[in-house]
């Protein structure tokens, strides 16, 4: 196990009003997980840059299904005059900087194509807690997961909730097809559970998964009255679970940008496996490391 917390803060860099016109918007990429994570670059690069952001309308769709208070605004709300300049990822800080001359230079709009270096995480990291208010979830998902969690807990006098979230399916092939690698198995879930049951004589393990019943027989649920099997098994409504995960004490995850999601909006420990972490279409040689060195302190990795 390695522990990797304490390397770095996260304080809130202030806002960088330039003086120069600028939006920028990001091409839908992906399902609720990729969703959110575009969605927080665009707002912390408005934040740091003093640009507008905008959301695709079907991304705009999706992220306010969950998080009806969402800020940015669907770029069908940009003036309709509005020609978009489709730019990478990596040209993003020098076209939002504001040049020499560009004051009150005529409306600039950019829309990234490609998937973020590193996640983005080096770039929304600093703005966490605005973040977590941008994410809140709708009161009635709210009120489900503490509905959901407080029958958990039954005649229990006490319960720390552990969010322990498995990514499978179609991820399964593609990471063995892209990264020639292999998912987090038993012997990691062993080692997560060990873990927190050393740690907490009152864990309580939800778990949530794409493949129920893979979960259901590797984590011996049945035979484990701390874990509890709690997603509802419908991928088109992922809202639900990852609510349920996010309102939980600490968490597990494996691979993926919708497990990573559900722990950053919980806060507490997050354990991660030490392999180099591809969340959903990172570079596979982007180490794990990553996420730490970023400012999110309170994660730790466990040899898988």
């Amino acid at each position: 196990m390695v522990d990797v917390c304490g390397q770095l803060g996260h304080s809130t860099p202030p806002a960088q009003p330039t003086g120069c016109r600028k939006a920028i918007s990001y091409d839908a990429i992906g399902r609720l997980g990729n969703l959110m994570g575009l969605y927080a670059i665009i707002y912390s690069l408005g934040r740091s840059y003093g640009a507008t952001g905008y959301v695709e309308s079907g991304m705009w769709g999706t992220l306010h299904k969950y998080f009806p208070g969402i800020s940015l605004k669907s770029v069908e709300l940009a003036p309709q005059d509005a020609v978009w300049e489709d730019i990478t990822y990596q040209e993003v800080h020098r076209k939002l900087e504001c040049q020499p001359g560009e004051n009150n230079a005529e409306p600039s709009y950019y829309r990234i194509m490609d998937w973020p270096a590193r996640n983005g995480i080096d770039v929304f990291h600093p703005f966490r807690a605005e973040l977590r208010h941008e994410f809140t979830f709708a009161a009635a998902l709210q009120d489900e997961a503490q509905t959901f969690l407080r029958s958990a807990r039954g005649n229990r006098t006490s319960a720390t909730y552990i969010g322990f979230h498995v990514r499978r399916t179609d991820f399964e092939a593609y990471v063995r097809k892209k990264y020639g690698r292999t998912l987090p198995d038993v012997e990691y879930f062993e080692r997560t559970l060990t873990y927190y049951r050393e740690r907490f004589s009152d864990a309580l393990f939800i778990v949530c998964s794409d493949d129920i019943d893979f979960v259901t027989e590797r984590l011996n649920a049945k035979q484990n009255d701390d874990i509890l099997i709690a997603g509802n098994r419908d991928i088109s409504d992922p809202g639900r679970d990852m609510a349920l995960l996010s309102a939980c004490n600490h968490s597990v995850v494996t691979v993926g940008t919708y497990g990573f999601w559900g722990a950053y909006l919980a806060g507490g420990t997050v354990l991660a496996p030490d392999e180099k972490a591809h969340l959903s279409r990172a570079d596979g040689s982007v180490p794990l490391m990553v996420v730490q060195k970023a400012g999110a302190t309170n994660w730790v990795m466990l040899w898988s």
